[in-house]
C-alpha cells in the first residue's frame, strides 16, 4: 500500500477495509514529488526529448513511489505482489481474490489490472479465465490509472528498465501500448474490477470520501523536441505505431467496452442484474 505519512485518514480507511477482507499489508512511504531535488528531476527525466512530457511534481512523486515498490518486491523474492494506492475502494471479495492469486495469474502476464477508471478500453473477445465470478481478459488498449494491480517479477524488471528515464506518467508506461518503450508490457484486466479510486467511485453509487487522486492527471506539457528533424522523426514513428495498433484492433476484433466496478460478489454497480457468472470458481495454490 502506497501512502504519504500525512494521509492518516486514508490509511485508517484502507486499514479497515483490509481487516474486513482478512488481509495484511505492508505500507510503503510514498515519495512526495514536492521534495524531489531539481537535479534529480533533470537526471531522471527525459524532457525535452520529442514526445516526452514535462511531468508535474505530483507525477514525479507517484512514479518514484511505484518504482520504490517494484524494487522492494524484487528484493523480497516473492513471486507476485499486489500494489495499491491509498485512495481506493475495495470489493468485498478482494481477500479470497488476492489469497488465491498464484493459482489464476496467467503465466505470460506482466501485470493484471485490478481497477477501472471507467474508460472505454479494448479487450480480447474471449476471456482466458473466470476468477471468483469475474472475467479475466487480455488488455489490448490504453487503460490509464495505476491505483491497483498485481505484478509479476518479470513485469517488475520490465518496468524498471522502461523507467530508466521518466518520459510520461507511470500509468502510461504500464497501461498504454502506444509509447515506444524498451519492453512491451503484457497486461490483463479483471472485469468487473475489484478496485476503484475514490474520486470516480460516486459514479458507481459509492459514498465520496473526498480523496483527491488527480484522476485524470492534469495534462502535462508535451515536447516537440530540440529541433525540427527530431520532431519529424518522432511524428513518423508515432504515426506508424498508431497505425500498427489500429490494424491489430481491426484484425484481432478486440471489443471495446467500459469496465465495471463490482463491490459485492453477486451484483454489478452498473446493472441490477449481473451479466457475469455467479458461481465461485476456486483452485488450490500450486
Amino acid at each position: 500500500m502506497i501512502s504519504l505519512r500525512q494521509h492518516a485518514n486514508r490509511r485508517e480507511h484502507l486499514a479497515g477495509a483490509l481487516d474486513a477482507a482478512g488481509l495484511r499489508a505492508e505500507w510503503i512511504e510514498a515519495v512526495d514529488g514536492r521534495t524531489v531535488a531539481l537535479d534529480e528531476i533533470v537526471r531522471r527525466g527525459s524532457y525535452p526529448r520529442a514526445g516526452s512530457h514535462a511531468l508535474t511534481p505530483t507525477q514525479y512523486g507517484c512514479y518514484l513511489s511505484h518504482v520504490k515498490c517494484w524494487q522492494a518486491f524484487l528484493e523480497s523474492g516473492a513471486p507476485l505482489v499486489a500494489i495499491f494506492e491509498d485512495d481506493v475502494h475495495l470489493a468485498e471479495d478482494i481477500g479470497v481474490f488476492l489469497e488465491q492469486a498464484e493459482s489464476w495469474f496467467p503465466e505470460d502476464a506482466d501485470v493484471v489490472k485490478l481497477e477501472t477508471c471507467l474508460q472505454p478500453v479494448r479487450l480480447e473477445r474471449c476471456s482466458v479465465d473466470t476468477v471468483f465470478g469475474r472475467e479475466l481478459f487480455r488488455l489490448r488498449s490504453r487503460h490509464l490509472g495505476s491505483a491497483a494491480y498485481i505484478l509479476s517479477r518479470k513485469g517488475a524488471r520490465k518496468l524498471l528498465e522502461n523507467s530508466d528515464k521518466l518520459a510520461m506518467g507511470v500509468d502510461a508506461v504500464m497501461f498504454n501500448p502506444r509509447p515506444r518503450l524498451k519492453h512491451e508490457m503484457i497486461n490483463y484486466q479483471i472485469d468487473p474490477a475489484v478496485c476503484i479510486q475514490d474520486d470516480i467511485a460516486y459514479r458507481c453509487g459509492l459514498p465520496r470520501l473526498g480523496y483527491c487522486s488527480n484522476n485524470p492527471v492534469p495534462r502535462s506539457r508535451k515536447s516537440c523536441g530540440t529541433n525540427a528533424v527530431e520532431y519529424a522523426r518522432y511524428v513518423v514513428c508515432d504515426g506508424l505505431r498508431r497505425l500498427r495498433l489500429w490494424l491489430r484492433y481491426r484484425i484481432g476484433g478486440y471489443r471495446k467496452r467500459v469496465i465495471d466496478f463490482r463491490q459485492r460478489p453477486a451484483s454489478s454497480c452498473k446493472r441490477p442484474s449481473p451479466r457475469y457468472k455467479t458461481a465461485m470458481q476456486s483452485r488450490s495454490i500450486p
